[in-house]
Order: C-alpha cells, then structure tokens, then sequence
C-alpha cells in the first residue's frame, strides 16, 4: 500500500496469549509485545512498544508507532468480526499510496 516494510525478529510465541518480536531492526529497534486474553467469547488485545530512546525524538516516534500499530488493530477487527474491508488506513496517508495498490 505504502511502500514500507520493515525487518523483525520473532522473539517468542505463545499460542493464544503472546506474541515478543524485536521490530525495525534495520533502523532502531524496538521490543512489541501484543497480549492476547480470553474473555468469554471474545479476546481482549494489547500491544506493548518498548525500547525509544528518551528524547523528543523518541517520543514522536513512540506515538507514531501507536497510532500505526491502533490503526491496523482497528482494522483487523473490522475484518474479522464484521467482514467489512477498512479504507480508513489508506486514507490515513492518500498521497503515500503506491499507484498500482488495489483497495
């Protein structure tokens, strides 16, 4: 869609409640961490991003990376349980879109 991708490094799996990779080794890296939790019928999702250095530097990228990583949590769920394809991230960046990516 973008363009972008980045190199990561599965760090551990735990089926049904973990995921641990080094992300964005190229450039850096950070530790994510999404948490996954039964509750009920449903699951309840989070996403740890450690590791930016604490400049304001860090910051913004910090808070750039949570408004990616939100988005596309976002977006899954509306995939997922309403079988509906969200527009809402190539609209976030219209003008990045590559030419040739079908929506």
């Amino acid at each position: 869609m973008y363009g972008v991708s980045t190199r990561v490094l599965v760090k551990d799996v735990q089926v049904n409640r973990r995921i641990l990779v080094d992300w964005n080794l190229d450039d850096q890296p950070t530790d994510v961490e999404w948490r996954f939790e039964a509750r009920g019928k449903t699951t309840w999702v989070e996403i740890f991003n450690r590791g930016f250095p604490a400049t304001e530097e860090g910051v913004k990228a910090a808070l750039d990376a949570m408004e990616g990583f939100t988005l596309v949590l976002a977006g899954a769920k509306l995939w997922l349980e309403r079988a509906i394809e969200p527009t809402f991230i190539v609209d976030r960046f219209p003008d990045q879109v590559l030419p040739d990516w079908k929506v």
